[in-house]
C-alpha cells in the first residue's frame, strides 16, 4: 500500500492531463493578466464556478465592454450558458487574446462553437434539461438520459445538500476529437486514458455511446459526471482532485438499485489508464467510502459547505476535521488499518498490470468463433468458443459468445449454464445480461431487469437494445423500443442466433 503523498500525487497527475489546454498551447510567457474592475469580475467568476448563472448575469449587468476582466468574465458566462458563439465573439477582440484567460477561453469557446455547429437541441423545461446531440441518430438516447439525469440530480441533494442549477447541460458528442476540443482536455490524453466523458464549464460532455463498438456504461458515466458538476457548485470549485473523484466514484450507482456485478466494479486491469492512475482511483474510491460510512450520511454535505471557502490543502484539512472529528492523516491512518483488517485477496488475472496467459490464442479461438457463428456454423463456433473459454473461465464476454453459439446449435439448456450466476464472474458485458435474460425468463421482474443492465452497459448491440428479439419483433418498453429500432439501423449489426429447431 502506498503513502497518501503517492495516491494523491499520482491521481493529481493524472487529472492535470485533464486540466490542460486542448490544441496548441498559447505561450504563457507572452500572455499579459486582464486588467479592468477585478473585484467585481472576482464576484462574477465566483458565481459562474458555483454555476449560479442568475447571480452571476446581476453582477455583469452593465458592464462596460472596454473592461477586459468583466469582458472575459461576460465570455465564461455564455460558455456556462451554452452560448459558444456569443463567448467566441467576445474572444475574437485582440487586447482579449493577448490575456491569459483570454487566450485560453477562446480556444474552449470555439472548439465548443465548432463541436456544436448545426447540432439538434432537445429542451426539458418541466425537468430542467437541455440535451444537445451532435448526430440526430443519437434522439432514442435522449429519453433515458434525461430519466436518469432526473433521479442523479435527486440524489445528489440527498447525498451532498447540492441541488444542480436547471437547465442541466448535457451535450453528446461523436469522437474523442470534439470532446476534447469542447473541454480542454487534449486529445492524446483522452486516448491514453480512454476517457468518454468531462463534467466542465458547467456541463456534462459525453461521447455517445453509439460510437464504440459495443458501448459503454454510459448512465453511471453520466451520475459520475453529474456528480462532478454538483461538486463544482457546491465548492465553487475547491474540491481536491482526490476527493472529487473518491465522491463521483461513489456517487455513480447510487441512484439505482444495486447491480449483481457492481461488486466487482471495474477490473483494474481492465481499465484503460495507465496503473498507477487506476490503482489511486481505485484507494480514494475506497477512502471515500470508508470515510462516509464512519462518519455518516451527513458528513459529505457539510463537508462540501465548508469548502466552499477553502483556498488550499491546509484548509481542505481543517474542513475534514470539523465536520469528523479527526483529520485528513488520522483518517488516512484508521482507513489502512481497516483494509489491513479486510481481505483483499484478488484472482490472479485482476491484479495490478496482470498479464494473461495465452492471450493469443484466445483472441484467436473467439475471432474464429465469431466468423463461423456469423456464417450459421454454431456447433464448429462452439468448438472454437469452448476451446477459449476454457483458457479464460471468468471472462463474461466468451462465455456469451458461447452461450450464443450454443442456442444458435440447440443446445439451450448447456448455453443457459453459462449465462445463468455471477458469483464468479471477473468483468462485465452487456450481451452477457440480454442472453439472461433471454434464457432465464423467470421471474419476470428480474428478467426484464437483466434485460435493463445489459443496456447500460451497452446501448449499440441490437441483440441487447432488442433483448434478443428476431427483427421485426420490438421489446414492449417503448425506450427500449426506440433503443432497439436506433441500434438495428447502424452498419455491422447481426441478426440474433436463433436456436435451432
Amino acid at each position: 500500500m502506498r503513502s497518501k503523498a503517492a495516491i494523491l500525487g499520482a491521481l493529481g497527475a493524472t487529472l492535470a492531463l485533464a486540466a490542460a489546454a486542448s490544441g496548441q498551447t498559447p505561450d504563457v510567457t507572452k500572455l499579459i493578466p486582464a486588467i479592468g474592475d477585478l473585484v467585481r469580475a472576482g464576484r462574477a467568476r465566483e458565481a459562474i464556478l458555483e454555476i449560479d448563472l442568475p447571480a452571476a448575469k446581476k453582477v455583469l449587468d452593465g458592464a462596460s465592454g472596454t473592461d477586459q476582466a468583466l469582458a472575459i468574465e461576460q465570455a465564461r458566462y455564455a460558455i456556462y450558458a451554452g452560448d459558444y458563439d456569443g463567448a467566441a465573439k467576445i474572444l475574437e477582440r485582440a487586447d482579449l487574446a493577448r490575456t491569459e484567460e483570454g487566450a485560453g477561453l477562446g480556444d474552449i469557446a470555439r472548439g465548443s462553437a465548432r463541436g456544436m455547429a448545426a447540432t439538434v437541441e432537445i429542451r426539458d423545461d418541466e425537468r430542467g434539461l437541455a440535451i444537445r446531440l451532435q448526430d440526430e441518430d443519437d434522439r432514442a438516447l435522449v429519453p433515458v438520459l434525461a430519466e436518469v439525469a432526473v433521479k442523479v440530480r435527486a440524489t445528489l441533494m440527498k447525498d451532498l445538500g447540492v441541488e444542480l442549477l436547471r437547465p442541466l447541460r448535457i451535450d453528446l458528442v461523436r469522437d474523442q476529437f470534439t470532446l476534447a476540443a469542447m473541454t480542454g482536455l487534449p486529445e492524446q490524453a483522452a486516448q491514453t486514458t480512454g476517457t468518454v466523458a468531462v463534467a466542465k464549464w458547467g456541463r456534462v460532455t459525453m461521447i455517445s455511446p453509439r460510437a464504440m463498438s459495443h458501448g459503454y456504461p454510459w448512465l453511471d458515466t453520466l451520475a459520475h459526471e453529474m456528480t462532478h458538476l454538483a461538486l463544482s457548485r457546491g465548492t465553487r470549485d475547491r474540491a481536491p482532485l482526490w476527493l472529487q473523484e473518491g465522491v463521483a466514484k461513489r456517487e455513480e450507482t447510487r441512484w439505482r438499485d444495486p447491480q449483481p456485478l457492481d461488486r466487482l466494479g471495474p477490473s483494474i486491469a481492465m481499465l484503460p489508464t495507465a496503473e498507477e492512475a487506476a490503482v489511486a482511483f481505485a484507494e480514494v474510491h475506497s477512502f471515500i467510502r470508508f470515510w462516509t460510512k464512519e462518519v455518516g450520511d451527513d458528513g459529505l454535505p457539510q463537508l462540501v459547505l465548508r469548502l466552499k471557502t477553502a483556498k488550499g490543502s491546509d484548509d481542505v484539512d481543517k474542513a475534514i476535521q470539523e465536520v469528523s472529528g479527526t483529520d485528513l492523516a488520522g483518517w488516512d491512518k484508521k482507513w489502512r488499518a481497516h483494509l489491513a483488517q479486510t481481505g483483499h485477496a484478488l484472482p490472479p488475472d485482476l491484479a495490478p498490470a496482470a498479464g494473461l496467459p495465452n492471450a493469443a490464442e484466445i483472441a484467436k479461438r473467439v475471432r474464429l468463433g465469431a466468423l463461423l457463428g456469423d456464417r450459421g456454423h454454431h456447433k464448429a463456433a462452439a468448438a472454437e468458443l469452448s476451446r477459449a473459454q476454457t483458457l479464460i473461465p471468468h471472462d463474461a464476454s466468451v462465455r456469451c459468445y458461447l452461450a450464443a453459439a450454443l442456442l444458435g446449435n440447440g443446445d439451450r439448456a448447456e448455453a443457459a449454464l453459462l449465462v445463468e450466476k455471477t458469483d464468479d464472474l471477473h468483468n462485465q458485458f452487456g450481451r452477457w445480461w440480454s442472453l439472461h435474460g433471454l434464457l432465464h425468463p423467470e421471474p419476470a421482474d428480474k428478467a426484464s431487469a437483466a434485460f435493463g443492465y445489459g443496456i447500460a452497459l451497452d446501448s449499440v448491440t441490437s441483440q441487447v437494445t432488442c433483448e434478443e428479439k428476431p427483427a421485426p419483433e420490438l421489446p414492449g418498453d417503448p425506450l427500449r423500443k426506440a433503443l432497439c429500432e436506433m441500434s438495428r439501423k447502424m452498419p455491422g449489426q447481426v441478426p440474433p442466433i436463433q436456436a435451432a429447431k
